[in-house]
């Protein structure tokens, strides 16, 4: 038996299905592409250019920038609706709701075979929709940094994914998990790590600790300076990686239980 050959098709087809199971929300596709244009062309067509002093946080420096309102609202409103997109597109990777799933449970396929094909496919549309957000960012102003700026996005992405995953497999009502992805995004990255509104606050502290300020600071100071804020960059990869390692075991505990009942069930219709 060809064993890597088997192992690369299993993973493939696994792929393919959670491609499948995004390219059936039509919807959904448009708004990957659609939101993150409209947002920011709106900003470009009505912010200002009136200069502003913004901080920008590194290990053991902070350093003030002017910057005008069009320069920062662009770059906070990208880092915000990558946030956002990237949490919903998470959800619907993993809901609870893995029906198929105990179908291929009698096949003989594994939680962690079906979790890596899933969690492959996660990362391929977060690299998707940094490269376009990116992309737009570019027309609209200059990158001289652009590498910096586009792993930024994908960090930022993947903390935020990560945690719209996490909402996904707790919650069994869909609407309730939007909800609460919503409320997170616009309280974070969409409010509180604003440059001008975390510039002045008085309790910055608590904003620090919050899942968007690494990577924003990442992308801020990638993007405004040249300076590499690899503080900023270590701590965003351990929050990423702590929250793909919560969300990879509550997801494999879902699919243990599925091929338990799945299990169970077998048993009682041979009794029967």
């Amino acid at each position: 038996m060809n064993r890597p050959g088997n192992f690369f098709k299993t993973h493939t087809l696994l792929y393919r299905l959670s491609a499948l199971e995004l390219l059936r929300n039509k919807f959904g596709l448009i708004l990957l592409f659609a939101i993150p244009a409209v947002f920011l062309l709106i900003v470009e067509w009505t912010t200002g250019s009136h200069e502003t002093p913004i901080k920008l946080y590194f290990f053991n420096d902070t350093q003030t920038v002017i910057l005008t309102q069009r320069e920062v609202s662009i770059i906070f409103m990208a880092a915000a609706v990558s946030g956002f997109l990237t949490a919903y597109y998470a959800i619907l990777l993993f809901h609870e709701n893995f029906d198929y799933f105990r179908y291929c449970i009698s096949m003989g396929l594994k939680p962690s075979t079906f979790l890596l094909a899933r969690f492959g496919f996660f990362m391929t549309v977060v690299a998707i929709l940094a490269l376009f957000i990116t992309c737009i960012v570019r027309v609209m102003m200059p990158l001289p940094r652009l590498l910096p700026v586009l792993l930024g996005f994908i960090i930022f992405g993947t903390i935020y994914g990560t945690y719209g995953g996490i909402i996904g497999v707790i919650t069994k009502d869909l609407m309730v998990a939007i909800m609460m992805i919503v409320l997170l995004a616009n309280l974070d990255a969409g409010w509180l790590q604003n440059p001008v509104f975390y510039t002045y606050a008085q309790e910055s502290a608590f904003i620090k600790w919050l899942p968007a300020f690494f990577p924003c600071q990442y992308i801020f100071s990638s993007v405004f300076t040249e300076k590499h804020n690899l503080w900023a960059l270590i701590w965003s990869g351990i929050y990423a990686v702590g929250l793909l390692t919560v969300l990879y075991f509550m997801v494999q505990l879902k699919m243990r239980k599925l091929c338990h009942r799945r299990g169970v069930k077998n048993v009682e219709n041979i009794k029967k």
